[in-house]
């Protein structure tokens, strides 16, 4: 019976399930996301520069508008709370899983020379903290593991769910639409 009810409330909204509209709109996310980290590839942003934090403005505008548009156009004007949550953290993981793809390929086959260019700014970092030249040799060889094509692609996915809901939780205080007529306390 309630797989009747969720049918239901899908044919009511359009067609669309919250997962593949989530599912569009993290492939659009995903799609302005690589988009803007090989525009700061062309023009050679610094890596430890702030700028590269804006990168993550793509991610927030990705899933605020994701639910924005599911609210009003496929969920009535009305997403409780927890939808609104679901449906940022479900753009995210697209977004996530898509830019590990894009990572591991771009790491691998684009540009390899990242990973020793990540490991050369870690060891600098390193020198200016003052550190012996046996602390470095030490630091380097565990940070090493940690800067392969594919540990950056996994812990991609696991960073942008994170960030994800994290914004997610906050966008859904300010984005939830509960319905309050009469008709709507008898809607699951």
């Amino acid at each position: 019976m309630e797989n009747n009810l969720e049918s239901s409330n899908e044919m009511k909204s359009g067609g669309v399930s919250l997962f593949n509209h989530a599912l569009k709109f993290g492939l659009f996310t995903s799609g302005a996301y690589i988009l803007v980290s090989l525009l700061f590839y062309v023009l050679d942003v610094d890596k430890s520069s702030w700028v590269q934090y804006l990168v993550f403005l793509v991610l927030i505008a990705g899933i605020v508008l994701g639910i924005i548009q599911y609210r009003d156009k496929h969920a009535g004007g009305f997403l409780s709370y927890g939808k609104c949550v679901t449906a940022g953290i479900l753009i995210s993981v697209v977004v996530g899983l898509v830019m590990a793809v894009y990572i591991y390929l771009f790491m691998t086959y684009f540009d390899p020379g990242q990973i020793e260019e990540m490991a050369e700014m870690a060891e600098q970092k390193l020198v200016d903290q003052g550190m012996s030249d046996e602390e470095i040799d030490q630091a380097m060889v565990i940070a090493r593991k940690f800067m392969s094509p594919v540990f950056s692609a996994v812990s991609s996915v696991f960073s942008m769910a994170f960030g994800g809901a994290v914004i997610s939780l906050i966008a859904a205080a300010f984005l939830k639409k509960n319905d309050d007529s009469f008709e709507g306390a008898f809607k699951q």
